[in-house]
């Protein structure tokens, strides 16, 4: 048999059902060699599925049954991952003069949203349905169905008059199996449609792709799109034990152990179709060719993780590219010249795989870079391992073939005595990404909360634990970097916004000192003109109030041209009528952070507030799950204007 990529001294143990007995372990290890290795052929990735798939099955499939044990199950995952699932500087939003657009982490690279505009039209997809609304009269111009039975829209992407929507799937995965035979893994499906918006009063469907898979996130810059995928096996059937005897549970484990020997690689490997503009399939094939796929060397999961390339500067909607490799993926980072894909153990254990472990295992986090300064191509290019995880995208910053990544050790929760983090440089050097310089003990006993990178010189970090320590690190030099200045505040931010050449603007939450329980949205104006002594010179705080911020940078807006910031916000009360949902807004001038008006969207115990908020003009527009709301942009009187 095979050596098989796997996690460091960790034994895994697929997750049971309630009264399932256990599942035999798989005692795994760290091999040496490339942190990276494509297979050679179908051959080859069919041997590595049936290898790793045969000492994790058990009675009850991969784990407990139908819903459990992979690590691609976790649809919602970052992201939002990141965001994904279904940052900018002060001038970083993807956006004309007049209007605002997505607040993306890199200037140019525009980042999938629910919301898009072009100045003219808004086009949002938030409940699900795409619509889009004419901005002078707040019209609603027109609903879009996407193709596909089961289909809801997810994210959007607007280039010129094309539309790129990014739409989930749902089927009766447990319909149509034979007796005593279940799906190894739930159907999980994304439609991508490309829609042509030239008349946004009667849009027209130019295409549609299905692909097995769970979308991830998405980039683009000037036309070209990366798209990332995680894919499950979705070709398997398994048995399960038709009584609670442990014959019969030994009797179903020999069997799913013969189908696994039996499979083929059309069972392992991510398909799509080509659908036309009804809906109708019009061909089905493989997403990836098997020597585009690589394998970790730390075993992470049964899984497929997609790039995908898309070129909407021509009339194709196919991937004109695509690399893959068998691992989940949960953060994904993208500059104008890389697209970084975290995987981790940790995905393993927090998805479903149980330990034999108390705690989640010591994880460590391997990073993936890939070239995506040609648009027309997606290239491996080095991978390297950093101690610890990922917050979030923001942890992750590349430029030059320089990457820095801040990390956490410990558990997740932050609780662990041994917990702190560090910010670690790596250059590509080859085919992998080699340390050059760290920064350790940030924040002992404490989690990260947030990251920004200001600067090729400059990176911010905030911990938290009862205070909030504010840290900069200087990074100028990639063989040497080095604290420079730390500022404890209680609270914490989770999340950073420049907003100047010397000032950074925190969104989070403020906390008591002694216990670190969270008391309400708070909003900290910091002077880092002297990154080793920075300090707080503004802060605004609501008692009893969240922002989407806190968890979606995107739900952020900050409009230079006025020097407003705006926040998405809802605020509970002991008398459920004095409830908020609404806009929060607050204006810098110099140094100086002032409270602004409020501009209220629901009103009462129900109803939440906006999800995101775009200036077109002097106009402020908040889009929320029941429809748009406007509001005059100095006075912020206003209100809603159209429901869906």
């Amino acid at each position: 048999m095979r050596l098989r990529p796997a996690l460091a001294s960790l034994t895994v143990v697929p997750l049971l059902l309630a009264g399932c007995s256990a599942a035999p372990q798989l005692t795994t290890r760290v091999l040496g060699g490339a942190l990276l290795t494509p297979f050679t052929d179908c051959t080859d990735l069919l041997g590595y599925f049936q290898d790793n798939a045969s000492d994790l099955v058990g009675p009850y499939g991969f784990g407990g049954g139908v819903g459990y044990g992979d690590d691609a199950l976790a649809a919602s995952a970052d992201g939002a991952e990141e965001a994904g699932g279904f940052q900018e500087s002060a001038v970083a939003l993807s956006s004309g003069e007049d209007y605002s657009g997505t607040n993306n982490q890199e200037v140019g690279v525009d980042e999938a949203d629910t919301v898009k505009t072009d100045g003219e039209i808004i086009v949002t997809s938030l409940d699900g349905t795409v619509r889009v609304v004419d901005v002078d009269s707040g019209d609603l111009l027109s609903t879009i169905p996407v193709p596909g039975r089961n289909s809801y829209a997810g994210e959007l992407l607007l280039h010129g008059d094309d539309l790129l929507v990014l739409s989930g799937q749902w089927s009766d995965w447990y319909q149509g199996h034979a007796e005593d035979t279940m799906p190894a893994f739930p159907s999980t499906r994304t439609v991508v449609t490309r829609i042509d918006l030239s008349d946004p009063a009667a849009p027209e469907v130019r295409g549609s792709i299905r692909l097995e898979g769970d979308y991830r996130s998405a980039r683009m810059i000037d036309g070209s799109v990366r798209m990332v995928m995680v894919t499950p096996p979705q070709g398997l059937a398994l048995n399960y034990p038709r009584t609670g005897s442990m014959a019969s549970e030994a009797a179903a484990e020999e069997a799913n152990r013969a189908i696994i020997a039996r499979s083929t690689i059309e069972d392992w490997v991510p398909h799509l179709q080509v659908l036309d503009a009804t809906g109708a399939v019009q061909e089905t094939r493989p997403v990836l060719d098997c020597a585009d796929i690589s394998s970790p060397r730390q075993f992470s999961g049964l899984s497929t993780l997609s790039v995908l390339t898309f070129d909407l500067t021509t009339d194709a909607l196919e991937p004109t590219t695509g690399t893959g490799l068998v691992a989940s993926g949960q953060t994904v980072y993208a500059s104008h010249d890389r697209l970084v894909v975290a995987t981790s153990p940790w995905d393993l254990w927090s998805m479903g795989w149980a330990t034999d472990l108390a705690e989640p295992p010591e994880s460590a986090t391997d990073l993936h870079t890939f070239d995506i300064s040609d648009p027309a191509a997606t290239d491996y290019v080095a991978s390297g391992t950093v101690q610890g995880w990922l917050l979030n995208q923001f942890a992750l910053d590349e430029q030059d073939g320089t990457i820095r990544v801040a990390t956490t050790t410990g558990d997740t929760w932050g609780q662990s005595p041994d917990s702190e983090s560090a910010l670690i440089v790596l250059r590509e050097e080859g085919n992998e990404l080699v340390e050059t310089g760290r920064v350790d003990g940030l924040g002992k006993t404490e989690q990260i909360h947030a990251v920004r990178y200001l600067s090729a010189d400059l990176a911010a970090v905030v911990t938290f634990r009862q205070v909030d320590p504010l840290y900069l690190v200087d990074t100028s030099d990639p063989t040497a970097p080095a604290l420079l200045g730390e500022l404890k505040i209680p609270g914490y931010s989770a999340y950073l916004h420049p907003v100047g050449e010397d000032l950074l603007l925190g969104v989070g939450q403020g906390a008591d000192v002694e216990t670190g329980a969270t008391e309400g949205l708070q909003v900290s104006l910091f002077d880092i003109a002297d990154p080793s002594d920075p300090q707080r010179v503004g802060l605004l705080s609501w008692a009893d109030t969240y922002s989407p911020i806190e968890w979606d940078h995107r739900a952020f807006l900050f409009w230079p041209a006025t020097g407003q910031v705006f926040l998405p916000a809802n605020s509970w009360a002991e008398d459920e009528k004095e409830n908020f949902g609404g806009v929060l807004t607050g204006t810098i001038d110099g140094s100086v952070l002032t409270e602004g008006p409020r501009a209220t969207t629901a009103k009462g115990s129900w109803g939440e507030g906006p999800a995101r908020v775009l200036v077109v003009g002097d106009q402020l527009f908040a889009v929320d799950y029941e429809g748009l709301s406007r509001f005059d942009l100095a006075t912020m009187e206003g209100g809603r204007i159209t429901n869906w």
